[in-house]
């Protein structure tokens, strides 16, 4: 999917009521997205690789859920680490196959699909600026947990929710709907699949219009145990 606040505006629009997930105007946008990721100053994907640095050796294997055109995973790879990438959109894993630093990509709808890989695959598991379009996590956490080793890392965003609520939708500047989480629930999920938190950042990420600072941003590191 991508790594930016702005992916909403490229990647996906959601049917709140069905908790369905769309393709969003992706084969106009996914060549123009890394461009336009720098045009907002969004820098996740650099926070998420930084505080995930030292857990991660190489040659180990990383799976990316929501590779777009993998401005988080291709720093991981530059250090060694093989790349593996999931999108729901065959436009973006062009974009990303065009850099030439993947061990494979494959075609996934994270509502409806299972990770099309064998249980413990994978060393790390990244996923970035992907969970705000999604709602009931559950499902997920307990996937990555299935193919994730022991002692792996799981580094992801979320956009965090203070208001009690477990879970809840926004409508954005750019017109397009995101989820939030709450912290409580993002922990009670980790601590559920096994996972322990080790590293939280948060970050305020521009709006539509390219100045303003208004929709805050969770990086988050866990380990599963």
């Amino acid at each position: 999917m991508g790594c930016g606040l702005n992916a909403g505006r490229y990647m996906a629009k959601i049917n709140l009521e069905n908790h369905v997930m769309n393709e969003y105007d992706y084969k106009e946008d996914a060549s123009k997205y890394d461009e336009e990721v720098n045009n907002y100053d969004s820098y996740s994907h650099d926070v998420l690789f930084g505080m995930g640095f030292e857990f991660v050796k190489e040659e180990e294997k990383l799976l990316d859920i929501g590779i777009g055109t993998g401005l988080s995973s291709i720093k991981f790879a530059k250090i060694g680490l093989k790349v593996y990438g999931l999108d729901i959109s065959e436009d973006m894993l062009n974009a990303c196959r065009i850099k030439s630093f993947t061990e494979e990509l494959k075609l996934y709808n994270i509502l409806e699909d299972k990770i099309p890989y064998e249980s413990n695959s994978f060393d790390h598991v990244i996923s970035c600026g992907v969970l705000h379009f999604i709602g009931e996590l559950s499902s997920l956490f307990s996937e990555i947990k299935r193919v994730i080793k022991k002692e792996g890392i799981f580094g992801f965003t979320i956009s965090p929710q203070e208001t009690g609520k477990e879970i809840s939708q926004e409508m954005t500047s750019w017109g397009v709907p995101i989820y939030k989480h709450s912290p409580n629930y993002i922990r009670r999920l980790l601590d559920i699949n096994g996972m322990r938190l080790l590293k939280e950042q948060r970050l305020l990420l521009k709006g539509a219009d390219k100045v303003h600072y208004e929709i805050l941003f969770s990086v988050m590191i866990a380990k599963y145990k």
